[in-house]
């Protein structure tokens, strides 16, 4: 006699074991009770909610209408999908060091900052931190989640530097060329009128052009040069007592007369003697791989999709609004899997606890809940009445 599978599935009314029935014009398999005769199919559950689940993705991160996608009416598309907004998508750090990472945040609305950290060859996301500003305590809870690379590639802020030498001492900082010329251009003015910062302009202007040791060696002793012609020029002092009318008298008695020319040399000084401005020229360094200057993999290939897609899908809750950077970032890893994190609680969410509020018996009652009889009477008389 032919035993019955143990994965057989059973009757709604007689609870008896069913058996085998073919399947039906889709392919499932159909199940009978020998003492029912009812025929029923067995959904099989994780397949729906996987395939739901790539429904909603792909009309989030994609852009797609639902016109496109041949989904059902608004409504009714949002009820089918509406769970997959309690899925989390964390990213879980691999533990491999990488020869470079690339590190920098991206603002959105509502006052929250998303920092994010890729390979440097690759492009994949390693993790992501949110936050409200790139500050130092942000930095080093992103960096404490993973192994220190050879090189770092940023855009210099001082959080991300501190969080740097704080978590990972080992390694080199390569600063954004681009970033360091913008700061050169923004400090003085976008047309200096001294013969110095025009100098100083045309010199940071070169630092996308070397693509050699020999010419960055030649790029330092420039810099050099420029500080032995107009040292004495960014040197010069400014008293209070001789500008009295300055805002600056008010509460220094004295300061730097071209502060900002002053400023822009001394940043191109100290990044050229920390080796952060051509440490993609090193031999050391290169040996393990290409190093770039520019952060264009993570500027130009994760942060524009975000901002995209929120203005896609523009009117999103807060929540909502973060939940989709995140699958943006989860997408982007090594090996997505997105069906593995979806649980029962996901589809079947907990009910929010009630808040009960109990008053002290002592204390008077706040808001009643009886009818009060002035509220239906009145104490004097309705004027223009005979009564």
């Amino acid at each position: 006699m032919r035993t019955r599978s143990k994965r057989a599935r059973h009757c709604p009314i007689c609870h008896g074991r069913m058996r085998r029935h073919g399947r039906n014009r889709s392919g499932t398999q159909r199940w009978m009770c020998p003492s029912c005769s009812i025929t029923s199919t067995a959904r099989r559950q994780d397949r729906a909610r996987a395939a739901q689940l790539r429904e909603f993705l792909d009309r989030l991160l994609t852009g797609r209408t639902r016109e496109q996608m041949g989904a059902m009416g608004a409504r009714a598309w949002r009820k089918r999908v509406g769970w997959c907004w309690n899925i989390k998508p964390a990213i879980t750090p691999d533990g491999v060091v990488h020869h470079t990472l690339m590190a920098d945040g991206t603002h959105m609305a509502h006052g929250w900052c998303l920092l994010i950290a890729i390979d440097g060859q690759t492009g994949q996301v390693i993790d992501r931190q949110w936050c409200h500003q790139e500050n130092t305590a942000a930095c080093t809870a992103l960096s404490s989640r993973i192994p220190g690379p050879d090189v770092l590639i940023t855009d210099g802020l001082r959080g991300v530097q501190k969080a740097c030498h704080a978590c990972w001492p080992g390694t080199r900082i390569q600063r954004r060329l681009v970033h360091v010329q913008r700061n050169t251009k923004t400090d003085p003015t976008l047309k200096p009128r001294l013969q110095a910062g025009k100098e100083l302009e045309r010199l940071s202007d070169q630092l996308t052009r070397v693509h050699a040791i020999e010419e960055a060696v030649r790029w330092g002793e420039a810099l050099n040069a420029w500080h032995e012609r107009w040292k004495t020029l960014i040197d010069e002092r400014t008293m209070a007592k001789d500008d009295p009318a300055n805002p600056k008298a008010s509460h220094q008695s004295w300061w730097w007369t071209h502060q900002e020319l002053r400023r822009c040399y001394r940043r191109l000084e100290h990044l050229f003697q920390d080796r952060q401005l051509f440490a993609f020229l090193e031999p050391e360094l290169t040996a393990g791989g290409p190093v770039e200057r520019t952060t264009n993999r993570l500027e130009g290939g994760v942060n524009p999709p975000i901002k995209r897609t929120l203005l896609q899908h523009h009117g999103l809750p807060e929540s909502h609004m973060r939940r989709a950077c995140e699958w943006h970032c989860y997408m982007k890893t090594d090996n997505p899997d997105p069906a593995s994190l979806i649980r029962d609680e996901h589809h079947q969410p907990q009910p929010a606890p009630k808040r009960e509020t109990r008053q002290e018996q002592d204390e008077p009652e706040h808001y009643g809940t009886a009818i009060n009889w002035n509220e239906f009477h009145t104490p004097v008389r309705y004027p223009n009445t005979t009564l």
